[in-house]
This record gives structure tokens, C-alpha cells and sequence, in this order.
């Protein structure tokens, strides 16, 4: 389990990390359904495509502490 944690998150620092290099960013949005559960869902809109993956807030924790990714999500963390 640990080693597909971390194979995710790696998959989504680097898509984080590329939207910076292409000029774009990626953007982080909360939400809370009806039972207030909340989902976190990080968008990327790239050259290549858009991607939307969705995060358990310890996951969106252990993202954050990467290289780069507090500066790239900016006022979004």
C-alpha cells in the first residue's frame, strides 16, 4: 500500500511540477458534500491535456512537503 501512496503522489509532483515549467499551474479546490465529507480534488490544465485527481487530506499533507509544490499550488494550500 505505502509503495502505491507513493508512486501517486511522485506521479502528481511531477504533473505539478511540469505545469510550472509549461508557464501553467495547478489548482487546489476543497469541497464538502451534503453529509460533510470533504473531497479534494487537484486540477492540472496542461499542454498535453487536463487531469483532475482527487486527494485524502493526509495524502494533499504528504504532497505539500514535496519541492515545489507549496510555491506551485501558492494561496491554494
Amino acid at each position: 500500500m505505502a509503495l502505491k501512496v507513493y508512486r501517486r503522489l511522485n506521479s502528481l509532483h511531477n504533473d505539478i511540477l511540469a505545469c510550472v515549467r509549461e508557464g501553467r499551474r495547478a489548482r487546489l479546490f476543497r469541497h464538502v458534500d451534503d453529509e460533510g465529507e470533504h473531497r479534494i480534488e487537484l486540477h492540472f490544465e496542461r499542454i498535453a491535456g487536463r487531469r483532475v485527481s482527487h486527494l485524502k487530506a493526509a495524502e494533499l499533507e504528504l504532497l505539500a512537503n514535496l519541492p515545489g509544490v507549496r510555491d506551485a499550488l501558492e494561496g491554494d494550500l
